[in-house]
């Protein structure tokens, strides 16, 4: 299927490269990892990069393309198959659609090929594979995406998804010539004031009766401190992780542009995956997420949780 993709890439003159909205690092970094690649080794094509921002975009600006080219165009998504987490525009407009991901879901868009692999990391290392079993060089630049891609669905590989695989391609990356410092300090430096922010966070953090630790973070907690929902959904739930007494937690964060609150689910042992599809969301076994309406279904998604801790001790 590889081969396939890079038929159509022979075939086409221009390519449009997405991605899943409110984008994380391996989202961000399969892109322009790909599309610094491609772009070097097709100088003649034309190859686009679009979606929108976010505070962790340390890779680059985006294209705003007509519509009209779209249409006549090889579309590649990355890092989904869920229409919910794309721009219309994105699976509506191509001539040809390929989808690349990593993830558990079963596509909810028409699409030409998928390419699936739910063994690897993240879908930064699919990418980083399939550059090199195609001899394609991978300069400094697309090395040091992939490279932060993988990172950040690692967990720093530290998270079960890191296999000897993903520190075999994290080891060509790094003959590309990265600084990983440079790229640690990049990412994870914080400022003073992030610092008391995870400490208002943390103190805030309840229990259900079977110890699943969860926040909820209001419209009026993001304005208090002049807080991104994205950041507080993706980048505070780490401050829950790592605690003996806690085999799961959940981040719920609600969301003023979407209106709609934001639920991400975490667990060392637990396969949360299936909760969060009952609410229609998706990801990994361990790490996923969904989307609700009100809050009284954070409630029921705790309960669930409560109930898969219960199964789980019999």
């Amino acid at each position: 299927m590889v081969e396939k993709l890079f038929e159509y890439i022979e075939q086409y003159e221009s390519i449009v490269i997405a991605r899943h909205k409110n984008p994380d690092l391996d989202a961000y970094g399969s892109q322009f990892g790909l599309y610094y690649a491609l772009k070097a080794q097709y100088p003649h094509k034309n190859f686009y990069i679009v979606g929108d921002s976010n505070s962790l975009n340390y890779f680059g600006d985006f294209h705003v393309i007509p519509i009209e080219l779209r249409n006549k165009s090889l579309v590649i998504i990355l890092d989904t198959v869920a229409k919910q987490m794309l721009d219309q525009v994105d699976y509506l407009n191509y001539d040809t659609l390929v989808l690349v991901d990593h993830h558990r879901n079963d596509p909810d868009i028409d699409h030409d090929l998928y390419i699936r692999d739910t063994n690897a990391s993240s879908t930064a290392e699919m990418v980083a594979e399939m550059l090199l079993n195609q001899n394609i060089d991978i300069n400094l630049d697309s090395a040091k995406a992939l490279y932060m891609g993988i990172l950040g669905d690692t967990g720093r590989f530290r998270f079960n998804s890191t296999t000897s695989k993903t520190f075999l391609i994290a080891s060509k990356l790094l003959e590309s010539g990265i600084n990983i410092q440079e790229i640690h300090d990049l990412v994870y430096l914080e400022s003073f004031e992030d610092k008391k922010i995870k400490s208002v966070f943390f103190e805030s953090v309840e229990l259900t009766k079977k110890h699943v630790a969860y926040r909820k973070n209001t419209k009026e907690f993001l304005d208090k401190y002049n807080l991104n929902a994205h950041y507080v959904s993706r980048g505070l739930i780490g401050q829950m992780a790592g605690i003996k007494e806690i085999p799961i937690w959940v981040n719920f964060t609600y969301d003023p542009e979407e209106d709609h609150i934001k639920c991400e689910l975490r667990s060392r042992d637990y396969e949360v995956l299936k909760v969060a599809k009952k609410y229609g969301g998706g990801g990994h076994l361990l790490a996923c997420g969904c989307s609700v309406d009100t809050w009284d279904q954070t409630d029921l998604i705790l309960k669930d949780l409560d109930k898969l801790l219960e199964e789980e001790e019999k």
